[in-house]
């Protein structure tokens, strides 16, 4: 249960980074930051994600799905689990620029529902993570991939890269990788298929792409639940699973 622990204590650190004020009256406490009562969805990209010890034993994997609107730019980040009240996931609302989280089963007694405005970097702020080509290809869900290499500080890895899907990374697994939190895009433009970070310690995080643009329609209602929300705004890329 490490990933899952991880995964908490970023949600208790973006909580007092955003300042989040709770209660029925929350949203009074917190000017401007509004949502709709459902977002409807009608495709998705599926991911997973697995944690390896430094023996290269697997831990845990993780499964995930994007959810997003062929006509539309809001989407949906969602762990995929049987686990009753284990669900959460995160609905990016573009046209009112907040972010909403949602823990456990949405609908359920126990959920728990909060709403944080975000906004972009500018250009000039955006992080960019180098990373540097080889010669190497590879096939993925059909996908014909290229690999780059990186190295940040203490942290390595790879990067499988094509120019043959056109949606943005929003809506792949590059989102939901620790690297995106410290670099919100890469230098070398294209759709990440796959992923690893490894550390100096020998552990190691793989995301690969499962598959891409199905056809599922799947909605969250949001309306009458008691939703806390931020007092203070966070970049749009500190918003993750």
């Amino acid at each position: 249960m490490k990933s899952m622990a991880i995964i908490k204590t970023f949600f208790v650190l973006l909580i007092v980074s955003a300042g989040f004020s709770t209660g029925n009256n929350a949203q009074l406490k917190a000017p401007g930051v509004k949502w709709d009562d459902s977002y409807s969805f009608d495709m998705y990209n599926a991911f997973k994600i697995e944690f390896y010890a430094k023996n290269n034993e697997l831990m845990r994997t993780m499964q995930y799905r994007t959810y997003y609107q062929s006509d539309g730019e809001n989407f949906d980040v969602k762990y995929v689990t049987d686990g009753k009240g284990m669900g959460f996931e995160t609905v990016m609302d573009k046209k009112n620029q907040v972010g909403i989280q949602i823990f456990g089963n949405p609908g359920g007694a126990s959920t728990t529902y909060n709403a944080g405005g975000y906004k972009y970097p500018a250009d000039a702020d955006l992080k960019k993570l180098e990373i540097v080509p080889t010669t190497e290809t590879k096939q993925i869900c059909g996908i014909t991939c290229k690999k780059f290499t990186y190295t940040y500080l203490k942290i390595f890895g790879e990067v499988w890269l094509t120019d043959e899907v056109t949606l943005p990374n929003d809506l792949g697994m590059f989102r939901a990788c620790k690297m995106a939190a410290k670099h919100n895009t890469l230098s070398v433009p294209g759709f990440v298929m796959e992923m690893t970070t490894e550390d100096d310690k020998g552990g190691k995080t793989l995301m690969t792409t499962v598959s891409l643009k199905n056809a599922e329609k799947y909605s969250v209602s949001l309306k009458g639940v008691n939703m806390s929300t931020a007092i203070n705004k966070v970049s749009y890329f500190i918003i993750n699973l």
